[in-house]
């Protein structure tokens, strides 16, 4: 009861906070202060598609011009000059730092843990404007060099096409921040899983459509006689978006299928959006593993820079045993103050089998720099 009543006494300290914090903007700007480092919850709180926003056609990664400025003036409690990313008419730049402070509300854990999770730098090349860019998303630390993504964007193609070749994060559900999230880690989409292969792409009217076809990594690391196929489409609208994503991986070590359905809406302040995946693993050499994972998430813009979240994610990793389901949610503040800067404070609980006897609760601050 005291880890439940500490987390209580959180929850309350952050409602606070969003409640006697001034406000100052009105209701047409709600849909605007909102988040634009790498969230799905800002494309469907306003219906921009991820494209608007990002380098990356399927979102994520640096910010384009309109991002950027988007980011700057609309996002934070309080913005200064505007900072132009351009180094030359044809160069742009950016960059991501994060460090985090952990800790258990009990005594039967290491108490805390401060870390630098991410120092990455983008950089894009537009070699033809609106047509031909290089891109390069280059993780620089904590634990050495590591390209994340590097391709060759072609655009401005029939049906509002394109087609990028190199190394790049597969398109498929919700390109979520947090990899820790079930849906994320466990079909292994996710920021530390990109793939070198072609993708291609058209974005004609309500439609999102996006098909890959890379080596498939996941399974056959360093070889390329298997490869991955991943599709995801969706329709979007203004106030809601609906979607689904599919994929197989046939690899010498076995075949991965992975399948599932996304979507969300937003009404007014308030953003809810969810995703549930089927994964079904077939080794050359072991038994069948089917898992389903899902993912639920509010979140509700109290005043411009601050927002509340909360999500749900649940996971059943072998679906022919009983009593073996984990449930891991988060509730947070997600905080704004000036422009690049981001603070979060969440406070996670994940229940997990009756065998694991690790205290597994934490609470959390983030401390972000975007640009």
């Amino acid at each position: 009861m005291g880890k439940i009543a500490q987390f209580f006494r959180l929850v309350t300290v952050m409602i606070w906070m969003a409640a006697f914090t001034p406000s100052g903007s009105s209701a047409s700007s709600v849909h605007l202060g909102l988040r634009v480092v790498d969230e799905p919850y800002m494309s469907i709180s306003t219906g921009l598609r991820c494209s608007q926003c990002h380098v990356n056609r399927t979102g994520g990664g640096a910010r384009n011009d309109f991002g950027s400025r988007f980011a700057q003036t609309r996002l934070p409690l309080t913005n200064f000059t505007y900072v132009n990313r351009n180094v030359t008419s044809f160069l742009s730049w950016g960059a991501n730092f994060r460090m985090r402070g952990s800790g258990t509300v009990s005594d039967s854990n290491a108490p805390t843990d401060i870390n630098i999770l991410e120092e990455s730098l983008q950089l894009e090349a537009r070699v033809i404007p609106d047509v031909l860019a290089l891109y390069v998303d280059q993780i620089v630390g904590p634990s050495g060099l590591r390209t994340r993504e590097a391709f060759a964007l072609l655009e401005n193609l029939p049906l509002n096409g394109y087609v990028k070749a190199g190394k790049f994060m597969l398109p498929y559900g919700l390109r979520l921040a947090d990899d820790q999230a079930f849906i994320r880690e466990r079909t292994r989409f996710n920021h530390q899983t990109p793939d070198e292969g072609v993708e291609v792409g058209i974005e004609p009217g309500k439609l999102s459509l996006f098909t890959s076809f890379t080596n498939g990594p996941q399974l056959a690391e360093g070889s390329d006689s298997g490869k991955q196929i991943t599709t995801t489409a969706a329709l979007i609208y203004r106030r809601f978006r609906v979607g689904a994503s599919a994929s197989r991986n046939d690899a010498p070590l076995g075949r991965r299928d992975v399948a599932g359905a996304f979507g969300g809406f937003n009404v007014g302040r308030f953003t809810l959006l969810g995703e549930l995946d089927y994964i079904f693993d077939k080794p050359d050499d072991g038994l069948e593993v089917r898992q389903l994972a899902g993912y639920v998430e509010g979140d509700f813009l109290a005043t411009r820079g601050f927002n509340l979240k909360a999500t749900y994610g649940y996971l059943d990793p072998r679906r022919r045993i009983g009593e073996n389901e984990r449930v891991r949610a988060r509730f947070g503040l997600e905080m704004f103050p000036i422009q690049f800067l981001q603070f979060s404070i969440f406070y996670t609980l994940l229940q997990d089998i009756p065998q694991a006897t690790t205290d597994l609760d934490r609470l959390s601050l983030d401390f972000h720099v975007f640009f």
